[in-house]
């Protein structure tokens, strides 16, 4: 699983240059993926035998972890972290630092991210008596599968978004700490930008079956505060002496080896509810 770009260190984020996931995982790997994760949870359903809402309610919060992981290494998480983590410029008026850019990224991100859980679980509420729990449950699991394999290169399934980066203009118009923050706020529904990983479509989906708008918000929340890694991890990789260049050259490699966890993880989960039916 070893992958080497094969360029020197990037001056600027440039998503082309991403390695293909084929290139950077063996198909051996992906399969093993593959067959370890319906193994794991469909032994984990069997030896629990939670019931309908137990295993829904849990795969949803699975589903909310995973996002939280999986949906930051994107061109957006990069240009982020790009402001986040930059030096302040001695022309620019204020006391920016990395550490208080990264402090109003999270709240733009947990502000808004928390409001769409919210709304996205009442929605659910609205409608939860005309769906019977299995029937959710059911759906949820074939979709995790699909979309599980559609992470690992095996289907190609539908991914509606809003194919739209965040407005990169506004980093020579506006102090850094205000971009920071609207970038986080843009960002934190999940659903105003480019859609990084499947998970996110299991995340909403989870917590409309659910009709919890508490859950929803703190799901929500927890992927808001997980979509600040890759800021966090510039900010150390540069304290440490290393470039910007460099960091985004590593986080394209690591972009697939997210990825294939990702597809793993949502068979896993996939594989733990439609266990839990039998």
């Amino acid at each position: 699983m070893t992958t080497v770009l094969s360029h020197g260190p990037l001056e600027t984020d440039v998503p082309d240059i991403r390695p293909t996931l084929q290139g950077s995982v063996g198909t051996a790997t992906r399969v093993t993926l593959i067959a370890a994760g319906a193994a794991t949870g469909a032994g984990i359903a069997i030896l629990s035998g939670p019931s309908n809402i137990t295993a829904l309610t849990t795969a949803v919060v699975g589903a909310g972890l995973v996002t939280s992981l999986a949906a930051n290494w994107s061109t957006c998480g990069m240009s982020v972290a790009g402001v986040v983590a930059a030096p302040k410029q001695p022309d620019r008026k204020g006391s920016s630092t990395p550490i208080r850019r990264l402090g109003w990224h999270a709240l733009g991100s947990v502000t808004t991210g928390a409001v769409t859980g919210a709304l996205i679980g009442g929605l659910g509420a609205a409608v939860s008596g005309y769906i019977p729990i299995g029937w959710a449950l059911a759906a949820w699991a074939v979709l995790a599968l699909a979309y599980g394999l559609h992470e690992l290169g095996v289907l190609n399934m539908p991914t509606p978004m809003r194919r739209q980066q965040l407005p990169r203009h506004l980093r020579r118009t506006m102090a850094p700490w205000k971009v920071s923050l609207i970038f986080g706020a843009i960002i934190g529904p999940g659903f105003l930008i480019f859609i990084r990983s499947s998970a996110y479509y299991l995340l909403a989906l989870g917590v409309i079956a659910s009709g919890s708008p508490l859950l929803g918000a703190a799901l929500f929340t927890v992927v808001s505060l997980g979509r600040c890694m890759p800021s966090l991890a510039a900010i150390v990789h540069t304290r440490r002496g290393g470039s910007m260049p460099g960091f985004l050259s590593i986080m394209c490699v690591v972009d697939r080896r997210v990825q294939s966890i990702t597809g793993a993880a949502l068979i896993t989960l996939g594989a733990f509810a439609a266990a839990s039916l039998i």
